[in-house]
């Protein structure tokens, strides 16, 4: 049996497709695993000036918790929750 990878305090970030020219859209989104909570993890690239010199830096945001329904659709392909009888 293949040994499982473990995430733990890992993550990945890729590029945003969705970035709308002109927007404050992230250049690159992705997912970040703390201490088993799966968050939101969003960078932004940008220069300043110091000392007379240009720089890149990038800057980070960590958002909300990954919702546990975004993790289930993801693995089954639809929401546990979509199961039950339409009542009408």
């Amino acid at each position: 049996m293949a040994k499982q990878f473990d995430e733990t305090n890992r993550g990945a970030l890729f590029g945003n497709t969705r970035k709308r020219e002109g927007q404050k859209d992230p250049d690159l989104q992705g997912k970040l695993n703390i201490d088993g909570i799966e968050r939101w993890i969003s960078a932004w690239f940008f220069t300043y000036e110091k000392d007379g010199q240009k720089r890149k830096a990038i800057s980070l945001s960590l958002g909300d918790p990954v919702e546990k329904k975004e993790i289930e659709k993801k693995q089954t392909g639809h929401f546990e929750d979509m199961e039950d009888d339409i009542p009408f």
